[in-house]
């Protein structure tokens, strides 16, 4: 906080009206002060994208709770096209000049074998086989797989922020159903009603919400706080993740505070990325 106050006083005694520039005399002080040089540098980003699957996304049939309008196998196609270079998030990077990396931290088995080519895409060692359980039944992941994703976000951050000596670190999501994972992240974590909580996720269109999807979707947060005694996980981040987490949210709150430790900013979009900030934010 004393480093970014004293860069506001410096911007604020240039020869120019006092705040002129906006929210960059923001960045610009909150990247200076993490950076500690008054010539930052936001050119060489990289971007990171854990991609796991939901049991309450699985079919119910499977002992899911059907929570998105999507199949789950649909993650592992999304990981496919970043695998191919063809994904939104793959054009977008290489348009930026953004060093793009993808890692599976607990990918359901697909229908068939699908080999990622090791050059965008690839496993992690701590990877949840099958992907999580469905936390309406029971806890999504142990204390043990926890700690594992935590650990995977770290050292894969870790990794790419030194192989490419990055000052910038951008975050990314693939997981059918983790709009309802955050959801019920929050709620746990806050106390906030689900009806505040949930919208449509990925099923939003042109129309607008699909209410049907909210409904259900508020049912299953209910359902999962029911089932998990909201008073022992409130406030406790490590517990509510095991609870009604997800692997890849997991993964980016260890990535989150890796970047943290090293003072490198983190651009924060999206609302199961920022669930993940908030976590990290409650960790440290």
């Amino acid at each position: 906080t004393q480093r970014y106050d004293a860069v506001r006083l410096y911007l604020d005694s240039l020869a120019k009206p006092v705040g002129s520039l906006g929210s960059m005399e923001d960045w610009a002080s909150r990247i200076t002060a993490l950076q500690r040089t008054t010539k930052p540098k936001a050119d060489n980003a990289v971007c990171l994208i854990f991609a796991a699957d939901h049991g309450v996304a699985k079919d119910e049939s499977d002992g899911g709770a059907n929570c998105s309008a999507y199949p789950q196998a649909v993650s592992r196609k999304v990981l496919e096209g970043l695998d191919h270079g063809i994904a939104g998030a793959s054009v977008l990077s290489k348009c930026n000049d953004v060093s793009l990396r993808v890692i599976d931290v607990g990918l359901a088995d697909g229908a068939c074998h699908y080999e990622w080519s090791g050059n965008v895409v690839h496993s992690s060692r701590y990877k949840i086989r099958g992907g999580t359980k469905n936390f309406c039944k029971g806890s999504a992941m142990t204390e043990e797989q926890v700690g594992n994703c935590l650990l995977a976000g770290r050292e894969e951050t870790r990794g790419f922020i030194d192989e490419v000596g990055a000052s910038v670190v951008i975050f990314g999501e693939v997981g059918i159903g983790n709009t309802t994972t955050s959801s019920a992240l929050i709620a746990a974590l806050t106390g906030m009603d689900a009806e505040s909580l949930c919208g449509s996720g990925a099923s939003t269109t042109r129309d607008g919400v699909n209410r049907d999807i909210v409904s259900k979707k508020i049912s299953i947060i209910k359902n999962a706080m029911q089932h998990h005694d909201p008073s022992s996980i409130k406030g406790k981040p490590l517990q509510a993740l095991g609870a009604v987490g997800g692997a890849e949210i997991a993964a980016i709150v260890g990535g989150i505070l890796e970047a943290s430790e090293r003072d490198i900013p983190v651009l924060v979009d999206g609302f199961i990325v920022t669930t993940a900030v908030m976590i990290a934010c409650q960790i440290d």
